[in-house]
């Protein structure tokens, strides 16, 4: 499928030359107005695969048509103001918690076309009759593997209010097995578009394991900083392993942003900013905090924990090496993480190789097996 006309002055001014099997495979269905589940890799452009078609039903100054949940505020933003880009013309809002509620409200008198949201704000702004629903034609739920598990009652309770037969759209980067029971939990036939082993968005992917203790790991991180232009996410177990580790970090003045759920939004905005603009090269973050975020140019990214589960490592992995380019993972730990590590990756076609880090270069075995 070629790149539809309406999108071609935005692909070409990102450099993208073609569609990812992703968005050509759910355009047409998602142009019939059929519900679809999506699946694909992070990195994969799910955002422009339901964007695009969305877009182009919209009827301008029609009130809203469009919604889109996310599990995050700074993925609401970040989506919507994606879809800005794509559609200028059009009236796009987000809605999220932790902003102001009655500047919203105001706002949402304009009749925006699309609203892009967090879960529970748009909840409370429907249940209070300032987000009208009659018009409503389609519904996203993006990261769909994290809200299905995670916030199903409040999600099936906002569905009740929609109009019948709304078009039910589902993405996500892996499997649960709650998306089994869609057609049985929602009252719709869903065509399932899975293009979850996508070898194109992962083929530059390489998965290293470094055998290390605690004590040397942060020399190591070191090592990984200061190669050139080098732009490096932390990934850590819980929110209390980040704040121990920036600790350490600010004992060593080592430069570094921390992405935290826990602080204030304005320097969670503030860590990406600074990020961004390239005035730091290591963030620190948490899986929550950084689930499905489009953040630029990561070269590598480091487990500085195992993670919990192969779910976990395939949306941390995902961070780096996205359409098409290079990119590396990084797991740090002592040889039971290294069997943990084999262990959990066993049921995926990644295959990490132990490897040593001397001087920023890694020698040994490698491997550049893709999710």
């Amino acid at each position: 499928m070629e790149i539809p006309q309406q999108f071609a002055a935005y692909f070409a001014q990102h450099h993208f030359h073609h569609l990812t099997p992703i968005q050509a495979q759910t355009y047409n269905p998602l142009m019939q107005g059929q519900s679809v589940l999506g699946l694909a890799p992070t990195g994969s452009g799910k955002t422009l695969a339901f964007g695009m078609p969305l877009i182009t039903q919209v009827q301008p100054q029609q009130g809203l048509q469009k919604l889109i949940l996310e599990p995050t505020q700074e993925l609401a933003i970040q989506t919507r103001n994606v879809l800005r880009s794509l559609a200028p013309e059009l009236n796009i809002y987000g809605v999220i918690g932790g902003a102001n509620r009655q500047r919203q409200i105001e706002k949402l008198k304009t009749k925006p076309e699309i609203v892009v949201g967090t879960l529970g704000r748009v909840h409370d702004l429907v249940t209070q009759r300032k987000l009208k629903l009659a018009k409503l034609q389609t519904i996203v739920v993006d990261e769909a593997d994290l809200m299905v598990s995670d916030k199903l009652p409040e999600l099936r309770q906002l569905l009740q209010r929609t109009p019948a037969g709304v078009q039910l759209v589902f993405f996500s980067a892996t499997s649960t097995p709650q998306f089994q029971k869609l057609s049985q939990l929602f009252h719709q036939q869903f065509v399932i578009v899975d293009q979850s082993q996508d070898s194109f968005s992962r083929q530059g992917l390489q998965h290293y394991f470094v055998l290390t203790d605690e004590n040397h790991k942060i020399q190591l991180l070191k090592q990984l900083a200061h190669r050139k232009s080098a732009r490096i996410l932390v990934f850590c177990a819980s929110g209390k392993a980040l704040h121990r580790l920036a600790a350490t970090l600010r004992y060593q003045k080592l430069y570094f942003m921390v992405l935290d759920t826990s602080d204030p939004k304005r320097r969670r905005e503030e860590a990406i900013r600074t990020f961004e603009q390239k005035q730091a090269s290591i963030l620190l973050t948490t899986d929550v905090a950084a689930r499905g975020m489009d953040l630029p140019a990561i070269t590598t990214v480091v487990n500085w924990q195992n993670p919990a589960n192969l779910t976990q490592y395939i949306h941390r992995s995902g961070r780096t090496g996205r359409m098409g380019h290079d990119g590396e993972v990084v797991t740090l730990g002592n040889q039971h993480d290294w069997r943990q590590l084999q262990h959990l990756l066993q049921a995926s076609t990644i295959r990490a190789r132990k490897v040593q880090l001397q001087n920023g270069k890694f020698s040994g075995p490698r491997t550049t097996r893709h999710p």
